[in-house]
Parts: C-alpha cells; structure tokens; sequence
C-alpha cells in the first residue's frame, strides 16, 4: 500500500469535510499523527454510507450512521 493515495469521498459538499476520515486518512493524517487519529477512532459510535470508516463522532464522516 505505500505509496497508494487513498482516495476520499469527491462528492461530499460539507464545508467541514477537512474534517471527515475519508479526507485526512488521504492526506496521510494518520501516519503523521497517529495519537490524534487514535484518539478520532477509538470507541467508534459512528460509521460512513460512503466508506465504511468508523469514528468516535458523526462530524468526522461524510454519510454517518449510529453503529
């Protein structure tokens, strides 16, 4: 997987989609911060229509649902 971009929901028009895990998990967020993205997972209550990824707050997915 290195060197793959991870491609993120091109159809979200949230202006807080900076925000969402599809968005900063492309932008390699994870690796470079690993601490705060654990912290944006851990105990997930919410996952996205879109890709599936979890998160401990709807803010963070594009299409989230209630896990």
């Amino acid at each position: 997987m290195a060197g793959k971009k991870i491609p993120q929901n091109l159809d979200c028009k949230s202006e807080s989609h900076d925000k969402h895990m599809c968005y900063i998990i492309s932008q390699g967020y994870h690796l470079s911060n690993p601490d705060e993205y654990d912290a944006l997972v851990k105990d997930a209550e919410f996952k996205c229509r879109h890709c599936g990824r979890r998160a401990k707050s709807l803010d963070n997915l594009c299409e989230p649902f209630r896990l």
